[in-house]
Formats: structure tokens, sequence, C-alpha cells
């Protein structure tokens, strides 16, 4: 299969701003059972001495790993297997902490993500504009009937987090990420690691201080399998991450503090997963 993606714009701009020979851009892919898409999408993926792949297989129990080995002869991929099944989130953060570039990119492995959009997250960043990015098909497009209850609670978790965190970020719950890699200490002791982690992220950024926007990107149907989702698990720990955070906020009010400690406070509600 070709790659018929033209990231010369890209290129070019990494080349004029980048001229070491360390990474640049660190592209982090989590994978889960994802063996009829993974391989397409490494295909489509940026090739360049700027950028570095790196896949974190959670543990498949089908193909996925085979097709990943079967890019790796046509491509440089950094390849991590969990030995067992950890969550998003963990598969996440063993990806970041392999990574070596200034700037991280996180994206899905459902084929749902255009890799061409990689470059609308990460201009913001190199621009200095932005320090962390987050794709939004509100902003841009989706190709696909969103259920209704998906957009509520999208909505819902909007407005909580604008009037309590006084940050808007409409696609909330979306894994097409860019930040670069000094505010990396977001993801330090984060409590919630598969539902909510995207939502913990956001909050932790804005509780930091640092520049949050939203990227328009393009979202595809899924071809291949269905969300893992489980609707209830993921609005009590929205809600219970939300509420966790609150109490954090006051006491920064309380104690006259612009900043968090998140290792003084331990979880109020078990993740459920």
């Amino acid at each position: 299969m070709l790659n018929n993606i033209s990231y010369d714009g890209m290129y070019e701009h990494l080349k004029r701003i980048w001229d070491k020979e360390d990474y640049l851009i660190s592209i982090v892919i989590p994978v889960y059972n994802e063996d009829k898409t993974i391989f397409s999408i490494l295909n489509k993926l940026p090739k360049n001495k700027y950028i570095e792949i790196i896949v974190i297989d959670d543990h498949s129990v089908d193909n996925s790993v085979d097709e990943i080995f079967k890019a790796q002869k046509h491509h440089d991929i950094k390849l991590f297997i969990h030995e067992k099944n950890k969550g998003y989130g963990n598969a996440i953060l063993t990806g970041i902490n392999k990574a070596k570039g200034k700037i991280l990119v996180t994206m899905d492995a459902d084929g749902q993500h255009c890799p061409e959009d990689i470059y609308t997250l990460i201009k913001p960043i190199l621009n200095e504009e932005a320090d962390y990015t987050i794709g939004s098909r509100y902003l841009g497009s989706y190709h696909y009937e969103l259920p209704v209850s998906t957009r509520i609670g999208e909505v819902l978790i909007e407005k909580l987090i604008y009037i309590i965190f006084g940050i808007k970020v409409e696609n909330n719950q979306g894994g097409f990420r860019a930040f670069d890699k000094n505010i990396i200490q977001i993801f330090e002791n984060i409590q919630y690691k598969n539902y909510a982690f995207t939502t913990e992220l956001i909050i932790r950024a804005s509780l930091y201080g640092y520049r949050i926007k939203e990227c328009p990107i393009t979202l595809l149907d899924r071809a291949h399998g269905a969300s893992r989702i489980i609707l209830n698990k993921l609005a009590f720990n929205l809600f219970s991450c939300i509420f966790r955070y609150v109490i954090m906020k006051i006491k920064m009010k309380i104690f006259n503090k612009n900043k968090i400690d998140f290792k003084r406070h331990k979880i109020i509600f078990k993740e459920q997963i």
C-alpha cells in the first residue's frame, strides 16, 4: 500500500527550525487488538529524520503485533510490548517515557485519526502559540453519526471544565493530541489510567497554567471493530475526576498557591476499569 499523503510543508518547517541530530517529533500510538488497521496507519505516517514512531502494544490477542512487524520491514518503528494488558493510559505513559522528541504526538490505532492532521497539531507548538494541542472534530469535521449520548456528555464535561477551571475544550474526550515535552509533568502521578485519562490531562494542564489550544481535525468512521468505552464507567470516572480536582482547586485558593502538588493528594474514588 502506497502512502500518497504529502508532508512536504511539515518537512520544510522542521528543517527550517531544527538543525540537531536528535528527534524533534515523537509519534506515540497505543495499540490493543487493531490488526485490521495498524499496518495502514503506520504506512501513512510521516517518515523523516526528525520524526520517531513509537508503538506500544498493550498485550493484543489478535494479530496486531504481526502487522506491526510487517510495517517495521519498510519503516523505522520502535515497538514496545506489554506483557499484560495495562489499559490505554498506561500504554500512552510507556510511549511517553520512551520518547526522545521535543514535541510528542499521541493518536489512536483504530483508523479514525488522519495522519495528515499531525502538522495541524504540532504547528501551534512549533510557533510557540501553545503548549498542549487537542484535535477537535467540532472545529474540523467527522464522517459518521455521532451518538446523542456522546455529544451530551461532552457538552456537559465542557461546561463543567469551563466553569470550574476556566478552560474551554469542546472535543474533551479525543485521543489525538500534541504537547511540548517541557510539560511532561502533567503525566506524573496521574490517577486515571483508563476512563477519564484525557479529562485529567486537560485539568492538570490548566492547573499548571499551560496554554491549551483546540485544533481542527478530520475524524473518520471506524471501519473495523467497535468502541470499547462503557458509558456508565466513563461517566463515574469523569465526575469523580472533576470532583477530585475541584477539591484541589479549593485547597489552592485556601493556601494561596498558584500550583498544586499532585503527589500530596490521594485519589478520592477508586477508578472503575
